[in-house]
Formats: C-alpha cells, sequence, structure tokens
C-alpha cells in the first residue's frame, strides 16, 4: 500500500486560476509580463489545464526527499524549492521543475540541485502513487538509465484527492535532446544509445517490469538515454492468476527495440546477448516467458 504524505492542513481558498499558453520551458520572471501568468505578492504561482489548476506557493515545501515512503513520516524533514518551471502535462498530471532552497533543521543533504514535481489529476491520484512505487522498485533493482521518485506521495494541498511526487533528474530544455537514435550524432554516441536501451530493458526485466508506453530522452551528443513517465508501467506478474503478462513482455521488449535504428540492430543483438548472459551468470533466473521472447530477438 502506498503512504502519502500531508504537508500542510491549510488549503487556500482562492478559486481563482491563470492559464499558462504557449510558454515553453521559460523561467517565472520572464512570464510575469503575460497577461496568462500571474505571480502575486506571497508569491503564487498559477497554471489552469483542462483537468485542473496548479498553484505552488515560494518556497514550496515537500515531504520526505530520500526518504523511503515507510519512513517518510518518521523523517519529518521538509525540503523547501521554489522558482517553478513548467515542463509538461499529460494524461496522469503535470509536472514542474524547482530550484532548491532550504531544509527545515538546517540540513541540505538531499538539497542537490533541481527536481521536478508531478502533481496528479484528481482521476490519476492511484496512478502517480503506483508510477513512483514502480520507480522505487526500479532503483532497488539497480536499473540504468531510468528516472528516480526522490520524494514519496504528498497531498497537493489546494484539491482533495490528488497528490505530488518528487523526481530526479530535470531535463528542462529540449536543445540536444530527441527521442530516435537516429538523429544522435553518428559512430560511438549512437552505440552508447543502443547499449542503454538494452541495459533498461533487461534491468527492467530482471525487476519483473515492463511497460507499453517508453519515453527515451537522449542527448543527440553524447548517446546518453533517460526513460521518463512510468505511468503505464506494471509488473508482469500483475494479472488476477498470477501468471506472467507474455503478450506484455512481447509488447514491451518491441517497443525498445524498435528504438534500435537497422544500422545497428546486429550490434545491439550481440550486446543484448552478453548482458543477458552477465546477468545470469550472477544467479538471476529469467522466467520461461522472458526468456523465450529474449530469444526470440537474438534467433529472428
Amino acid at each position: 500500500s502506498s503512504t502519502t504524505i500531508s504537508t500542510s492542513q491549510t488549503r487556500s481558498s482562492e478559486n481563482c486560476w491563470y492559464r499558462l499558453s504557449n510558454t515553453g520551458s521559460r523561467s517565472p520572471s520572464s512570464l510575469t509580463s503575460s497577461p496568462f501568468f500571474l505571480a502575486v505578492e506571497e508569491p503564487k504561482y498559477f497554471w489552469n489545464f483542462p483537468n485542473g489548476g496548479v498553484q505552488f506557493e515560494d518556497p514550496f515545501p515537500f515531504l520526505g526527499i530520500g526518504s523511503d515512503a515507510e519512513n517518510v513520516e518518521n523523517n519529518g524533514q521538509l525540503s523547501y524549492f521554489g522558482d517553478p518551471v513548467f515542463l509538461g502535462s499529460g494524461g496522469s498530471g503535470a509536472v514542474f521543475s524547482f530550484s532548491p532552497k532550504y531544509a527545515s533543521g538546517g540540513s541540505d543533504s538531499n538539497m542537490n540541485g533541481k527536481i521536478a514535481i508531478k502533481v496528479s489529476w484528481k482521476r490519476s491520484r492511484s496512478t502517480v502513487e503506483k508510477e513512483c512505487q514502480i520507480l522505487r522498485t526500479l532503483e532497488k533493482s539497480g536499473v540504468p538509465h531510468v528516472e528516480k521518485c526522490i520524494g514519496p506521495p504528498n497531498e497537493y494541498r489546494y484539491e482533495d484527492g490528488r497528490v505530488m511526487i518528487a523526481l530526479t533528474p530535470v531535463v528542462e530544455s529540449p536543445r540536444g535532446i530527441t527521442s530516435s537514435i537516429q538523429y544522435v550524432d553518428s559512430g560511438n554516441a549512437q552505440q552508447i544509445a543502443a547499449k542503454c536501451v538494452v541495459e533498461t530493458m533487461v534491468g527492467m526485466l530482471r525487476a519483473n517490469i515492463i511497460t507499453l508506453d517508453v519515453q527515451p530522452l537522449i542527448e543527440m551528443n553524447s548517446g546518453q538515454v533517460l526513460f521518463i513517465d512510468f505511468t503505464e508501467a506494471r509488473n508482469i506478474f500483475e494479472g488476477s492468476d498470477g501468471s506472467a503478462d507474455a503478450a506484455g513482455i512481447v509488447g514491451f521488449c518491441s517497443e525498445m527495440m524498435a528504438l534500435i535504428p537497422e544500422s545497428l540492430r546486429d550490434f545491439t543483438i550481440s550486446y543484448l546477448k552478453e548482458r543477458v548472459e552477465s546477468v545470469e551468470m550472477e544467479g538471476v533466473v529469467f522466467g520461461d516467458a522472458v526468456k523465450n521472447v529474449l530469444e526470440s530477438i537474438w534467433d529472428d
């Protein structure tokens, strides 16, 4: 079960929302002249979306950064962030980057760099809570090239039934970022990107996690990959009968391998076999459903 933390018992009485339109990733200071954006004295920042409004005070508190969900209430440390920047929104919520301000008690051990805060819509509360659980499972399993949930679900104080989670790292600018390896600098950078895809795919299968909504952010110069948005991710054995989701495994592996250009397919398959063998030498046993799909890739 998930643990949801309330950072405040107070609630804003303001129901006035201001629309943020076509602002991209500009900072709040560059938006104050826009008729669609308002920073008031506290200051507070407001955005309006079809699925609900989002507002923040500055500094903005978040409870339990860096804590396990089970221990966050005992930790009790509030971290404060400011200068929110809208990054994007989707079916589960809206995401904003924040800069660290300070932590209660004078500790700054968890105040290293910017974080992203995702605010759920009312109907997607459980989806966002589950996303954080999935990301923490992947982190504990050592799955590389995946964003991390560093802040467990906190209640969103301005509307009942919504939650927030804190994520890292933050990719604010789309410049130099692509979702296609074809646009990565040719040569070593493309091979690095292909390896990242394989390492994440094998790591997720090892952790019994799959998703059919693969969303990579790939640095065009270096080939480094970060996978984001795990709202559709689930456990392989999540079905009612407890058996492995064979169709889901096929779909996940197909989505991941579809990221690989044909020119890199032989290289990628060779690295995939090497990676699987390395994991098995550690004593990991892939289930038949997973192993059958993996073998079908390199036997194709």
